[in-house]
């Protein structure tokens, strides 16, 4: 299960793509206008650029396979992040990626380029609104707990990638994302649930990891 990869939402039900307008855009610029209006917003409130801490719950579910859950938090600036799950954490600083394995007591060193040019990487996915690798389109809206949310479904222009939908709750009033789904193609299905998203000035020593910080662990260089 690639939930590192996959957590921001990407960060990442309802109708499905086929049922929703027509589906044969072959460009991010035949995107539909109200959609990318809206995700302008969203990117306008994330403020990327200053610092965001987001908390959430996290599901995978194997096609067939009971799901499994979890709980993680994400700090995001620019191109860095801090990724932490239950099992595992993830800093990156833009340039190097390090990797606490906990059961394993290990930290894992690697460069950063895969993880940031991967569609299911904390940093793609919750800045899929500035990705040229798909289209999207304004999908209904949904009521959930009271709370009006519009719905945006991302297509993959790549029709090689290993899924073929994601779909993306936001939050009207707030213009935040709230859930974000990312759908297989083999029937797997991420689900991203945010809790909070909360602006903090955050310092580029946040994304930097040292073994010094994991006592005891060991250090896996794979530069």
């Amino acid at each position: 299960m690639r939930s590192g990869n996959f957590i921001v939402f990407m960060l990442l039900a309802g109708l499905l793509w086929g049922q929703t307008k027509s589906s044969t855009y072959n460009s991010n610029k035949e995107a539909d206008p109200k959609a990318r209006a809206l995700l302008v917003q969203v990117k306008e409130n994330l403020k990327l650029d200053k610092g965001v801490e987001l908390s959430f719950d996290f599901t995978y579910t194997a096609a067939e396979s009971k799901p499994m859950a979890q709980k993680g938090k994400v700090s995001i600036k620019n191109k860095s992040f801090r990724l932490e799950l239950n099992d595992q954490e993830m800093t990156c600083d833009g340039k190097t990626l390090w990797t606490f394995i906990k059961k394993r007591n290990e930290l894992q060193i690697q460069d950063a380029t895969e993880i940031l040019n991967d569609p299911l990487s904390p940093y793609k996915m919750l800045q899929i609104h500035d990705s040229p690798d798909f289209t999207y389109i304004m999908s209904g809206s949904v009521k959930v707990n009271g709370q009006d949310r519009d719905v945006v479904e991302f297509k993959p222009l790549d029709t090689k990638a290993e899924f073929f939908k994601i779909r993306a709750e936001i939050d009207r009033s707030k213009k935040q994302y709230r859930k974000i789904s990312l759908f297989l193609k083999n029937g797997d299905q991420y689900v991203l649930t945010l809790m909070s998203q909360t602006a903090k000035a955050l310092a580029d020593r946040y994304f930097t990891a040292d073994i010094k910080d994991y006592p005891g662990a060991l250090l896996e260089d794979l530069r």
